[in-house]
């Protein structure tokens, strides 16, 4: 029988008016174990009863990431941005407050801010490797003041198949900081494969 052994790739780059790039981050992520209770959700048809729960199609970005304090049993961000941190004047990205499953449980009093992926933005890179294509514009986090930007997280979106979604995180990476600027948009290019 095979194992199903997902690994994934993390790149991010700083994208200029210009069309120009520049490499900030390359490095491997981490598949946390959100994805397993995911996958388990979904195979034992105890959860979503629909595909949809089952799509990673929200991220967060965050700006509390260390490197020494992460690993498979993450689930969380340890510092993700509210919605006011997103939005600036001209921002284009989709936010969505909703209640994340954290450590097998679900706070009603606490909602977080997600961005959802355009489904234009997923891509099958291989039969067996997805490329998620996150995109800060230029305008999105752009007034965070003295924060840096240092952690990004996937999230499937309700694996239980709640009436309100409750996402669960399933890939994680923190980064070296950086300061969001109007001057660019990031792009995280975050390849799974399985």
């Amino acid at each position: 029988m095979d194992k199903l052994k997902p690994r994934g790739f993390l790149e991010i780059y700083k994208i200029y008016d210009d069309g120009t790039e520049e490499l900030h981050f390359s490095e491997n992520n981490v598949i946390t174990s959100g994805l397993g209770v995911g996958l388990a959700h979904l195979f034992a048809a105890s959860g979503g009863k629909v595909v949809s729960d089952f799509q990673v199609i929200n991220f967060q970005v965050g700006a509390s990431g260390r490197d020494s304090n992460y690993g498979t049993s993450s689930y969380a961000l340890t510092g993700p941005l509210s919605k006011a941190q997103y939005l600036s004047p001209g921002s284009e990205i989709l936010t969505e407050a909703m209640q994340p499953i954290k450590s097998g449980e679900i706070h009603a009093e606490n909602y977080e801010t997600f961005i959802r992926i355009p489904f234009s933005n997923i891509q099958k890179v291989s039969n067996t490797s997805i490329r998620f294509n996150l995109i800060l514009d230029k305008y999105t986090a752009t007034e965070l003041n003295s924060l840096k930007l240092s952690e990004v997280g996937l999230f499937m979106r309700n694996p239980r198949g709640n009436n309100n979604p409750n996402p669960i995180l399933v890939a994680y990476r923190p980064f070296t900081g950086l300061r969001k600027t109007s001057t660019f948009a990031l792009l995280f290019k975050w390849t799974i494969n399985f």
